[in-house]
């Protein structure tokens, strides 16, 4: 009588056919059907020797099902990998794994559906964008292809997404069963975060205005300064003019002269003016003859009048600066993350249980995806971490560390043997919870992360399975809401309320973090992204303008030579934009990372 396994070659994968697929090309004598987290499950069957098996044209897939008495169950489809070591024995062992075809194209189109932020960040990642397996770094999860349908998903390393399988105390072998402890559990898990980049931008400022309007301040004669508004005035015009920046000239800190700043004469519209100055001064010599030497005769013989007239020069000008910043940025963040965990390490703060994550990455949050955007936005910015996006980057890295510690709270394996009918239903996308009263509180329940399934022509089936057990104390965390800075609570709606101390949630809803809102970012205070003609300019300064010059000629004993110390001069101070470096350092609390309570190993 045929069954109850039958072994079915095909060419390639094929949906099960209960009918086609139910017939023996092989005669079972035994097989062990095995699965390892993030593996292929194999299959191992020892068979009646039929010769050929190098045989050309030799199908090589194959499907294993099983006849439960109520149907045909498939039970595994796969690709053999090994022949036997020997040909001549009455049986041989011939060795299947499960997995698909076309295996890497599939888990790089799935992977790249799970490189969705926070979870996938190429902020902080150097090595290959492609990698698929690096993908599920941040996710705490493992790769799992489905023994029968060959389907690729992937699983969390503590909790199954496909149910669980109760298992009472009678239903496990009882000298079969063991609970041990594997690697011990993580206390603390410190990351340290550090982004290089260059905050840049160019722009240019427009400084007709301003110089304008302190020209004006020192007088003017015209009367429509204000809707010219490059119009200048001095007595000093050629010096002011050979002396006025020239297009192309860079003076440093991340100025140059832009090439449309000129000056010159203003329009013809402007009636030209001049000053004159009378005044009575000293005879060079006496009229030849004159021989009268009296008092009277030389206050009145040796002194003359004079006038000299100055031209009002009226200028117009158009004067702009470029800038080309070039800030050398350096953020840093660092984490410190405590689990949540039961009472099983001697000394929590030992280094040997404490994790250290240290990335560091160079020019990433300016480089532009596929789509052609910057992670940053804007290079302008003077920081990326605080931004909306930055925080994305922020928990890519908390969930880094909340990986780590949940992997490692998986500190206690169970292993069990139970019946075929119940071993046959597992899978590693699920849980399995076990009764047993050596157990500590009687019972535990994890993932399930491995499993044997092992039929013999001796009539023994039964499956093994491996549950990885996690020792946290379970329970959860909320946010705090902080402190508010910007008006009393309530006063305006939510979205506007600036909160100090105020926590942020991770989406995965059981990490929390300060906000970086709190931390004041090290910075020159010269915003990049409203740089204008005022924030732009340290001083300004106009010495000597017409009206000043006027009062000194007015005063001068030498009206002559007047303005040889009293030129009008304009004086410039821009900030610089370029040649600095800033490096802020963040250090946000996060609160103490709850992990599942699976078994509970300070029970009774």
């Amino acid at each position: 009588m045929p069954g109850p396994f039958f072994l079915a070659y095909i060419a390639a994968p094929v949906s099960f056919d209960p009918i086609a697929h139910a017939i023996e090309d092989e005669q079972i004598v035994a097989l062990t059907i095995s699965q390892d987290e993030g593996d292929f499950a194999s299959l191992q069957v020892t068979v009646r020797n039929p010769g050929g098996l190098l045989a050309p044209g030799r199908r090589s897939w194959c499907w294993l099902s099983w006849d439960d008495g109520g149907g045909i169950v498939p039970l595994f489809c796969g690709r053999i990998v090994a022949v036997p070591e020997r040909l001549d024995g009455e049986t041989v062992r011939l060795l299947f794994m499960a997995r698909p075809p076309n295996y890497d194209s599939v888990k790089s189109d799935y992977a790249d559906t799970l490189k969705v932020q926070p979870y996938w960040d190429p902020v902080w990642f150097l090595g290959d964008l492609k990698d698929a397996d690096a993908v599920l770094d941040a996710y705490g999860a493992q790769w799992h292809i489905d023994r029968v349908t060959l389907e690729l998903t992937h699983s969390d390393e503590c909790e199954g997404e496909d149910g669980e399988i109760l298992i009472g105390e009678a239903d496990h072998t009882y000298d079969n069963f063991e609970a041990s402890y594997t690697n011990p559990p993580l206390s603390q898990v410190d990351i340290e975060g550090t982004l290089t980049w260059v905050q840049s931008g160019a722009g240019t400022i427009d400084l007709t205005k301003r110089i304008t309007q302190e020209f004006k301040a020192q007088k003017t004669i015209y009367a429509y300064v204000d809707s010219y508004t490059g119009l200048i005035t001095t007595l000093t015009g050629d010096g002011l003019m050979n002396s006025w920046p020239k297009g192309g000239t860079t003076f440093g800190g991340g100025w140059t002269v832009s090439n449309d700043t000129r000056i010159g004469d203003a329009s013809g519209s402007f009636t030209r003016y001049e000053i004159t100055r009378k005044y009575r001064g000293v005879r060079g010599d006496y009229p030849e003859g004159d021989e009268d030497r009296s008092v009277s005769a030389y206050y009145f013989r040796s002194h003359q009048d004079y006038e000299v007239t100055y031209d009002v020069y009226a200028f117009e000008q158009h004067t702009l600066f470029d800038w080309d910043a070039e800030k050398k940025r350096t953020e840093t963040i660092k984490l410190s993350m405590t689990a949540d965990i039961q009472g099983v390490l001697a000394e929590p703060g030992d280094e040997a249980n404490i994790e250290k994550i240290t990335i560091s990455a160079d020019a990433t949050v300016t480089e532009p995806d596929d789509d052609g955007l910057m992670p940053i936005g804007d290079k302008r910015r003077k920081a990326y971490l605080p931004t909306d996006r930055g925080n994305d980057s922020v928990q890519h890295l908390l969930l880094l560390g909340r990986a780590m510690l949940r992997r490692r709270a998986r500190a206690v394996e169970v292993r069990c043997r139970v019946p075929w009918e119940i071993g046959i239903g597992a899978s590693l996308r699920m849980n399995a919870r076990v009764s047993d009263r050596r157990l500590p509180g009687g019972e535990a329940s994890g993932k399930i992360i491995g499993y044997e399934l092992s039929a013999a022509g001796t009539g023994e089936f039964y499956a093994e399975l491996t549950i990885g057990c996690s020792v946290g104390l379970g329970g959860g965390v909320l946010a705090a809401p902080g402190e508010p800075t910007y008006v009393d609570d309530g006063y305006v709606y939510g979205g506007y309320q600036v909160a100090a101390g105020a926590g942020v949630t991770v989406l995965t809803g059981d990490l929390v973090y300060e906000t970086l809102d709190d931390f004041t970012v090290d910075d020159d205070g010269v915003d990049l992204l409203t740089l204008d003609e005022i924030s732009a300019v340290q001083s300004l300064t106009v010495t000597n303008g017409l009206g000043p010059q006027i009062l000194e000629l007015a005063g001068s004993d030498d009206p002559a030579n007047a303005m040889k110390d009293a030129p009008t001069e304009v004086c410039v101070q821009l900030a610089p934009v370029a040649d600095l470096e800033f490096e802020t350092v963040f250090t946000p609390a996060v609160e103490i990372v709850p992990l599942p309570k699976t078994i509970d190993l300070e029970a009774a």
